[in-house]
């Protein structure tokens, strides 16, 4: 037997010796030398998770964010164009890559009416009668009213008209949208004192504030934004075709009243001043102003400012540029509100408003005008 137990235990060595062999060359592997064209670098980390967040690493060549700039139908650019833009925006108008298209495009020719309203229920009756005659396709307008701060039956009477025109009335008389906001600002102020100098900073910033909750609320993909005032009393149905033959970013029409009474009873006279074009010597007056001045037009202001009001052209000037606008009957192009023009509710080059957006406008490079023979005709006082 002694035989078989020798070759049981050799059996056991050899096995032994084998098993620390190998466990010594997985040790030494780790420390011999290896061909460099044998080892594999991962060069690329693919994902570091922290905090619960996966983070992927973004490509070598990741395309810019910048998106594609679009010109209306423009296909090609001239050298001195593309000379004007960055390495990056010329390799994107050249090749058309990174363009994601974000907002919807314009509806041609459509129309979007704004119009504040406060204590107005006098004047609806008025206001929808001269709409209703306005000379423009139905389908293509869209309504929206903003009232604020109105201690009569405004609301009720513009949810009826609503009703009205959208819901009890022929499909062909429907507006394509109509949008009714109701937004009090908390401010109150008798209508006999709201020319008076020392309440218009208070009352213009106030507007403002109304103005610009109504259109960036409103404004969908309209082409065209047109301001109407709640108490005028007559224009011609043809006016807002007229305007938008002209093409210009932002065009105001002449506001006029029919004076009842004083020396100038029986006449139209102007009435919106704030439609007004920058002279020689108003432009000097401006630089010997504080920072804080605060400019308006009318009576009883501290300032004289020599600037040439819209009723101040003659019969040949039919289309004529302006550095102020009112906000009467004043068209604009969308992309102007979209490009950011608003209505400032604090001095911007002394002006607030109507005024400091015609002011805003022309800095952003946008084209302001007025029609001095164009006219609307505002509720006689």
């Amino acid at each position: 037997m002694r035989p078989k137990s020798a070759t049981r235990v050799m059996i056991a060595l050899v096995l032994t010796c084998i098993l620390a062999v190998l466990l010594s060359l997985r040790y030494l592997n780790y420390s011999l030398p290896v061909a460099k064209e044998e080892i594999k670098v991962e060069t690329e980390t693919k994902y570091i998770e922290a905090l619960g967040y996966e983070y992927q690493p973004q490509p070598k060549d990741k395309q810019s964010w910048l998106p594609k700039l679009i010109s209306y139908g423009k296909s090609s650019w001239s050298k001195s164009e593309l000379d004007s833009f960055s390495d990056e925006s010329r390799k994107i108008l050249k090749t058309g890559e990174d363009f994601v298209p974000q907002t919807l495009d314009p509806d041609s020719d459509s129309l979007l009416i704004l119009t504040p309203l406060k204590n107005s229920a006098k004047h609806l009756a008025k206001y929808f009668e001269l709409i209703d005659k306005i000379e423009y396709p139905r389908h293509k307008i869209s309504l929206a009213i903003l009232v604020s701060d109105s201690t009569d039956n405004t609301l009720q009477q513009v949810v009826k008209a609503k009703k009205k025109y959208q819901e009890q009335g022929p499909k062909e008389l429907r507006f394509g949208r109509f949008e009714i906001y109701r937004q009090d600002f908390f401010y109150t102020m008798h209508r006999d004192q709201r020319h008076l100098y020392r309440n218009q900073f208070d009352r213009r910033s106030l507007m403002a504030r109304a103005r610009n909750y109504l259109w960036t609320r409103a404004l969908k993909n309209e082409q065209w934004v047109l301001w109407i005032d709640g108490d005028l009393v007559e224009y011609a149905p043809s006016l807002v075709n007229d305007m938008i033959a002209f093409d210009k970013d932002v065009l105001v029409a002449n506001c006029v009243v029919l004076k009842t009474y004083g020396t100038y009873k029986g006449k139209k006279i102007v009435y919106d001043l704030n439609s007004w074009q920058e002279t020689p010597e108003s432009l000097a007056m401006i630089k010997d102003l504080k920072e804080d001045d605060f400019l308006v037009e009318g009576d009883g202001t501290p300032f004289t400012t020599h600037r040439k009001h819209l009723n101040g052209f003659g019969k040949d000037d039919i289309i004529v540029p302006l550095d102020g606008v009112g906000g009467t009957f004043t068209l604009i192009k969308s992309h102007v509100h979209r490009s950011g023009v608003g209505f400032p509710a604090w001095l911007f080059q002394h002006q607030v408003e109507t005024e400091g957006f015609a002011k805003l406008a022309k800095a952003h490079g946008f084209g302001v005008f007025g029609l001095p023979n164009h006219h609307v005709r505002h509720e006689s006082e």
